[in-house]
């Protein structure tokens, strides 16, 4: 039989992705990892082809007749990826390999929060915007961006998880059905049921004696009795709506690969094909969840809207507690919001991270000093058809308490600046600046500087240079022609958490960019933001960085 192996070059690590794949630990393949992949088992190898994401792989020398050898290496690039073995005379063999983020970075899972929590604050945000539209879900005439099916595509395989657990135990209600049977069939009516079809139909006069039946019925009994019988039923409202839902979104899965298909012509090879790729997975994924429509509880549900009501079904069972949380997902993936961060893969966490600090820092700031203060005209800019476009580049938004926070603004040569403000050597963009106008008391500098690094562990050494750089090279000059420093602190954004033991002096790095007497004291350091964090601890992180920037004293 022909069995299919993948070999990691670096550990030497070797397990079967096809048939019968074996489980493989976490981290086991990594992005810009080399791996190989070998097909065994077969005396026509030589002529089968391996291809991944439709694009085939070269095929190596192979160290014996009866092996097929490819090499892969993923690239920056974490997720799954579609593989097709092509054997001859045979239908084409599919099947995924997940990709792991390299160590140095988080999970996928992250980059699934951060998507649903960007969506979720730009919906927080928007409704304390001046606009007043509704953002519906749309695939009208824009394709929906590849993170957003990315977050689709790992929402869909919960989603079937939580169906299999639905239909390990799926709630039941008991209906009570009336059925007219000849009093001779009736033999399990009870008396109430008797009387009430006294009211109805012919009324018959017993025969024969003795009488068999009660004295009370003075020898009379209906001839047809309708006896009610209590039956169990999967038809709840919750499976209604849930059957809607799934319904729903097999035609919007369905209408965006079609969406795919027409935007194929002409434009940037690359596009194209990813356009074809997610064409493909877009139809699977409709028909999974249209499968999923099929099982018992939704198949027998009657027709309800396309929406969950919190009942207390949702709340109180856990397997339908997080397919109502699925469901707040789904509706997040297919909002027609969009953006050029939306159209990040999986492979650019990193750019995700860094909007995903600040739309986190927006959020916190209205929750710290309240939506009088907010102006987010520059963040949303919205169209005809219905849909909000995230404006992420160049934006600033004014969040109360003097306080402003910039994303990816722009410092040129401060000579060059209307209000003399900016670099002294080159054109410099920090991803995060929190501007407070005037000064703080007793500073002359107005701004802190926050970088943004999708890294952990000792990733962050690397990165200590760019926040030095900001805080030197940032300066301002004054009536008299002398220059100054604008910076009052500079600071990583990192979802590493650190270990804190003792003084700073004695902590190794990164750890000691984390504690609170070297942060406050140099006004330079680390502090944590992970995907998945509260609202309120995003604030009390605010509060921390704008406490340590403008409290006095010195290092």
């Amino acid at each position: 039989m022909a069995v299919l192996l993948m070999r990691s070059e670096a550990t030497g690590v070797v397990w079967r992705v096809w048939p019968d794949p074996e489980p493989v630990a976490p981290g086991t393949v990594q992005e810009t990892g080399r791996y190989l992949f070998e097909l065994r088992g077969r005396a026509d190898v030589a002529a089968a082809d391996l291809l991944i994401d439709d694009v085939a792989l070269e095929a190596l020398r192979a160290p014996a007749p009866d092996v097929a050898l490819w090499r892969w290496s993923p690239g920056f690039h974490a997720g799954s990826v579609e593989v097709e073995l092509r054997l001859p005379g045979q239908a084409p063999r599919r099947f995924e390999v997940v990709t792991d983020p390299d160590q140095r970075k988080l999970t996928r899972d992250d980059f699934d929060t951060m998507v649903r929590e960007i969506l979720d604050d730009t919906f927080a945000l928007f409704s304390l915007s001046s606009f007043r539209k509704a953002v519906a879900k749309g695939s009208g005439v824009r394709p929906p961006a590849i993170a957003r099916l990315e977050f689709l595509r790992s929402r869909v395989d919960e989603l079937e998880k939580v169906i299999a657990d639905i239909l390990r135990h799926p709630r039941r209600m008991l209906n009570a059905e009336e059925t007219i049977l000849p009093h001779h069939q009736a033999n399990r009516a009870t008396g109430p049921e008797i009387l009430r079809s006294f009211r109805s139909g012919r009324i018959g006069r017993e025969q024969g004696s003795p009488s068999r039946l009660p004295a009370q019925l003075n020898g009379f009994l209906p001839e047809r009795i309708r006896v009610r019988r209590r039956r169990s039923s999967l038809d709840l409202p919750e499976h209604r709506q849930m059957a809607a839902c799934l319904r729903s979104w097999t035609a919007w899965l369905a209408a965006v690969a079609e969406l795919l298909e027409r935007g194929r012509a002409g434009g940037d090879v690359e596009v194209l094909q990813s356009r074809t790729v997610w064409a493909a997975r877009c139809r699977r994924l409709s028909r999974r969840v249209g499968h999923l429509a099929t099982a018992a509880p939704f198949a027998e549900a009657g027709d309800a809207p396309p929406r969950l009501v919190l009942s207390s079904v949702f709340r109180n069972d856990p397997a339908y507690r997080r397919f109502y949380r699925l469901w707040q997902d789904m509706n997040l993936g297919i909002a027609a919001v969009f953006g050029d961060f939306l159209n990040l893969p999986l492979a650019r966490t990193f750019e995700l991270y860094e909007l995903w600090c600040f739309l986190r820092l927006v959020r916190a700031g209205v929750e710290e000093f309240g939506p009088a203060g907010l102006d987010v005209r520059d963040l949303f800019i919205t169209d005809a058809a219905g849909g909000v476009t995230l404006a992420a580049g160049a934006v600033t938004v004014p969040v109360g308490g003097d306080w402003k926070l910039c994303f990816q603004r722009q410092y040129r040569e401060f000579w060059i600046e209307p209000d003399n403000c900016g670099s002294y050597s080159r054109t410099m963009t920090p991803d995060i600046v929190a501007a407070h106008n005037p000064p703080p008391p007793g500073r002359t500098g107005s701004l802190i500087v926050l970088d943004a690094k999708y890294r952990i562990d000792s990733g962050l050494n690397d990165a200590l240079s760019s926040i030095h750089t900001y805080r030197d090279a940032l300066v301002r000059e004054t009536g008299s022609g002398a220059i100054e420093g604008i910076v009052t602190a500079t600071y990583l954004l990192t979802p590493h958490l650190p270990v804190l033991n003792g003084g700073y002096r004695d902590m190794p790095m990164p750890g000691r960019l984390f504690h609170p007497a070297y942060r406050s004291g140099f006004r330079f350091g680390a502090v944590s933001l992970r995907p998945g964090m509260t609202t309120a601890e995003v604030g009390d992180a605010l509060r921390l960085l704008v406490a340590d920037a403008t409290a006095a004293g010195a290092p």
